[in-house]
């Protein structure tokens, strides 16, 4: 009766090892993919700064382009404000001419 009962906790204390060995290496691989998952994680935050930092210079770029263009344009009106006064006194001129 007691080697039976030796040979039953025999049997349990190797299914018992057994089965913490199964569970340490599934904790070492959680362990292992976790800290690969925050790895990927860091990696996309960094890379998603690097995005938003280029995408923002190349706004300030484009607002400065735009602005430079705005002056441009300002500087257009004015020749097309002279350009109509011209036209408007030679069209006088020759109104006053044609009479």
């Amino acid at each position: 009766m007691i080697d039976e009962l030796e040979i039953q906790a025999q049997g349990i204390s190797n299914e018992l090892e057994t089965m913490l060995r199964n569970l340490q290496s599934q904790m070492f691989e959680a362990s292992v993919l976790t800290t690969a998952s925050f790895d990927v994680y860091k990696q996309t935050i960094e890379n998603h700064c690097i995005v938003i930092n280029d995408a923002t210079e190349k706004s300030k770029e484009l607002i400065q382009l735009c602005s430079r263009i705005d002056k441009g344009f300002s500087h257009i009106q004015t020749l097309a404000s002279k350009i109509k006064s011209i036209r408007h006194q030679v069209d006088a001129l020759h109104t006053a001419l044609g009479k």
